[in-house]
């Protein structure tokens, strides 16, 4: 397709510019009149059809009211400033219409006014600016930009794919752009769609540069997505082209799914094994159910990890084991039921557990096209095995026995780097960082390991391209309410997934839909899939559901008389395939205390932007910073012993957590749950912009610790069907240490044994609010000293660790020399200390 591009004359006895191919252009000139002259531009354009409206054509004088030349009668002028302005306009010739404008200077003088010429029409035009000579010159020309999507071709799901489009300024040979533009105006921009019949996000964006980074979505059919971009000139829309549409295809692939479970014997507490157990069988049923005849080559296998030993050399313990190997999802929805998974055992040995997994993965078959999913479930405290996570070498690991995760080799780094990892931690002592380095899309932490169940939305979410609607105890509109019944609504759903989080002991689960008059069965009926701990079962593709919204009615009937047992929504999982997709996500991976905390709710009807939904937002945040804390309570801390038997003994970081909730009495680490969250005094997020992007500013990162986020969305997609969704996510919030809040004391330390000059230096990271960083950091405050030698180096010692939270050195030094101590704690530097003083 033909593109807008503007062209000069080349030769140097006509002064004119060409504009093709656009609706609309502007055309920056000064012009020298002398007094009593005139001066005049000549513009073409193209007929109008028959009974169609006349061109915008208009003149502005920098600072004065434009003129519509077109509107000017014949004969008469228009004063604008110190000129006058005729206009005569020829009939048409050879299709095309000749617009002459007049401008005479009626003053003693003025060289050089700062004129400017916009046209705009319906349609794409060829329009020709003519000037009588040459004492026009032009300061900038620019019309309708360039938009040209390049060729997508196809991906697979869950692909990241860079989107481009040619630049709208046009290339060299056709340009839209002439001349030098003002500063800030005119700056280009694109806006992104697409038209699948799935939400594509982000799409439907304007991004300030030609490409857009897209993380496809998870398919249950080769998909195609038809592509347009639409590029703009400034933000009036005067300037604005969409491309012709190209089309990306976006094909679905074979999956491996791994489960991998924590079964150390701190897993035994706060019911963590327990949980994890329903849960696994909950989303085994789930995925099977989801994914049922889209691809006959997925599998799901289960990895368990433990280790009667601490850190050791190959190889691993056979308490690693895969439970199981890599089955088609039909077997592994009948074998999950009776599956023994087994029970709370020995030490932490996290690393083994997923090398176990990468090499499941890796010995199924050539790489090729798979997709990775690890689904790894833990209380994140690892202090035993051969492979350690993180950077750092853990307390009491043999540097030379043991290996880090990320030196894998071969298959292992490949799936390692492409599997798509979601984390959970459970409980209240989790190793945040070890968390955190074992996925770069962040984790999730559930305090309360019944809540577990319910993390799977964001994780099905995350793995599969579902949703999770609100469960309700309540009907909707007018639809009567029954006593233990659990009520769900969804919206153009292709097919659904439905756990119930009860053993087959409680009855039996039945799923019905409301036909208009009365609730009724799908068509087939569907059976549920029964284990011990839960039920599932799924309706819908092949057999197409009914089209826009739909109630539906969850049941747990008593085995015998059919009658409806107690059932309570948060018993039921149920989730349906994207037609409308809600994204949340935060403007960080991870904060600091003082940080802002930006939410972002991006709602869209396949690719449609949903717009005047209700977005509300709960906040799980701590009530008591982690540093602050540790080092209040070191001095009249009693160690305690976690397990008597000496296996799955928590690292030294870890245990201090463990004794600051037993000194202070903490069942679990208190918890902070306020309305009012943000910056306006609301819980709601807000589309400020109406393209169906929700967000809020959260202003009170004040403590240390794991910020939960959950979100409740309702409203109508663009076809009036109503909605709901629950979205979660988890971050982390580090102490921001101040510079000026941070206590240093330096101490001289009289007659020292070594004879020489000895001072010790204290310091005690904090915020600007007076939050401890606290004790176990020792690996960000760091210390460099200029002259002299520090004690525990001419002691040949390891340097000092304390648990108070301050962070200790003394200075050796002869009187000659001049100490001076730099401090840089947690990536903020403090003045140089005079250790001499």
């Amino acid at each position: 397709m033909p593109q807008p591009h503007i062209t000069a004359s080349t030769d140097p006895a006509i002064n004119s510019y060409t504009v093709d191919t656009a609706k609309a252009f502007v055309l920056a000139f000064h012009q020298a009149i002398d007094a009593g002259v005139t001066k005049a531009v000549n513009i073409t354009y193209g007929e109008p059809a028959a009974g169609g409206p006349d061109p915008l054509l208009e003149l502005t004088l920098t600072g004065n009211a434009p003129i519509n030349l077109l509107t000017v009668p014949p004969g008469q002028e228009v004063t604008v400033g110190d000129f006058t302005v005729a206009v005569t306009r020829n009939p048409p010739d050879n299709g095309n219409v000749l617009v002459n404008c007049r401008i005479t200077n009626q003053t003693l003088g003025s060289l050089g006014s700062p004129w400017t010429l916009r046209g705009s029409r319906p349609a794409p035009d060829r329009w020709v600016v003519r000037f009588s000579d040459a004492s026009a010159k032009l300061d900038y020309a620019i019309c309708d930009p360039r938009a040209v999507v390049q060729d997508p071709g196809t991906a697979l799901e869950q692909d990241h794919v860079t989107l481009g489009a040619d630049d709208a300024r046009g290339p060299a040979p056709e340009p839209t752009v002439l001349g030098t533009l003002p500063d800030g105006a005119f700056a280009p921009r694109y806006l992104w769609h697409q038209d699948a019949g799935i939400a594509i996000l982000p799409m439907d964006e304007t991004t300030d540069e030609p490409t857009l980074d897209v993380e496809l979505p998870g398919v249950y059919a080769t998909i195609d997505a038809p592509l347009t971009v639409t590029s703009f000139f400034g933000t009036d829309g005067f300037l604005t082209n969409v491309s012709e549409t190209k089309h990306l295809t976006i094909s679905h692939r074979p999956q491996d799914i791994v489960l991998v479970l924590d079964r150390s014997g701190s897993m035994g507490n706060e019911d963590k094994w327990t949980n994890a157990v329903i849960a696994t069988r909950s989303l085994v049923h789930l995925i099977a159910d989801a994914r049922a005849g889209v691809n006959d080559q997925d599998r799901i296998g289960i990895v368990t990890f433990t280790d009667p030993g601490t850190w050791h050399a190959l190889p691993f313990s056979d308490e690693v084991e895969t439970v199981l190997p890599l089955t088609p999802l039909e077997d592994a929805r009948v074998a999950i039921n009776t599956l023994d998974l087994g029970q709370p055992a020995d030490s932490t040995n996290i690393g083994d557990g997923i090398v176990t997994a990468l090499d499941l993965l890796a010995g199924a078959g050539p790489i090729a096209d798979r997709r990775f999913t690890m689904v790894v479930m833990t209380d994140g405290i690892q202090n035993s095995g051969h492979y350690y996570i993180g950077d750092a070498l853990p307390d009491g690991a043999p540097q030379d026995t043991v290996e880090a995760l990320t030196d894998v080799t071969g298959d292992r780094l490949l799936i390692l780097a492409a599997a798509r990892k979601y984390v959970i931690g459970l409980g209240s002592t989790i190793d945040i960082d070890v968390l955190q380095k074992l996925t770069d899309t962040g984790f999730k932490h559930v305090v309360n390991p019944a809540e577990l169940p319910g993390v799977f939305t964001d994780m099905l979410h995350f793995s599969q391209e579902v949703n999770r609607p609100v469960p309700s105890a309540t009907a909707p509109g007018t639809i009567p309410t029954e006593p233990d019944r659990v009520y769900v609504t969804t919206t153009d759903a292709d097919r659904i997934v439905l756990s119930v989080i009860s053993p087959p002991t409680a009855g039996t689960i039945a799923l019905d839909l409301w036909d208009g008059t009365r609730f009724t069965p799908p068509t087939p009926v569907p059976a549920p899939n029964i284990s011990v701990t839960d039920q599932a079962l799924s309706a819908g593709a092949p057999n197409k559901l009914p089209e826009g919204e739909v109630v539906w009615r969850v049941s747990l009937l008593n085995n015998t008389t059919k009658e409806p047992e107690p059932l309570s929504p948060d018993q039921v999982l149920l989730y349906e395939d994207l037609h409308l997709k809600a994204d949340l996500s935060l403007d960080r991976q991870t904060y600091l205390t003082g940080d802002d905390m930006v939410l972002t709710v991006r709602i869209r009807h396949d690719s449609t932007p949903v717009l005047g939904a209700v977005v509300r937002a709960e906040l799980d945040a701590p009530a008591a910073g982690l540093g602050e804390e540790m080092a209040a309570a070191a001095p009249s801390l009693a160690t305690s012993v976690v397990n008597p038997s000496g296996k799955d003994v928590p690292p030294p970081a870890e245990q201090r957590i463990i004794d600051v909730m037993r000194h202070n009495g903490w069942s679990q680490w208190p918890r902070h749950r306020a309305p009012g969250l943000f910056a306006d005094g609301t819980d709601a997020l807000h589309d400020p912009d109406g393209n169906g992007n929700y967000t809020n500013t959260f202003r009170r990162v004040f403590k240390a610790g794991s910020y939960s986020w959950k979100v409740f969305v309702d409203g109508q997609d663009p076809d009036g069907n109503t909605f709901s969704r629950q979205l979660a996510v988890t971050t982390v919030a580090g102490v921001k240490v101040d510079a000026r809040t941070t206590k240093v004391v330096t101490q001289r330390i009289p007659n020292h044994p070594s004879g020489l000059r000895a001072t010790r230096i204290i310091i005690t990271p904090q915020d600007v609010r007076h939050e401890r960083l606290g004790p176990g950091h020792d690996d960000v405050v760091v210390f460099a000293l200029k002259d002299g030698t520090y004690e525990h180096i001419a002691n040949h010692q390891p340097a000092p660790v304390f648990t108070d939270g301050t962070y200790q050195r003394v200075i050796l030094y002869k009187s000659n020399q001049h100490p001076v101590v730099t401090v840089l704690a947690a990536d903020t530097l403090l003045k140089p200390i005079d250790a001499n003083r």
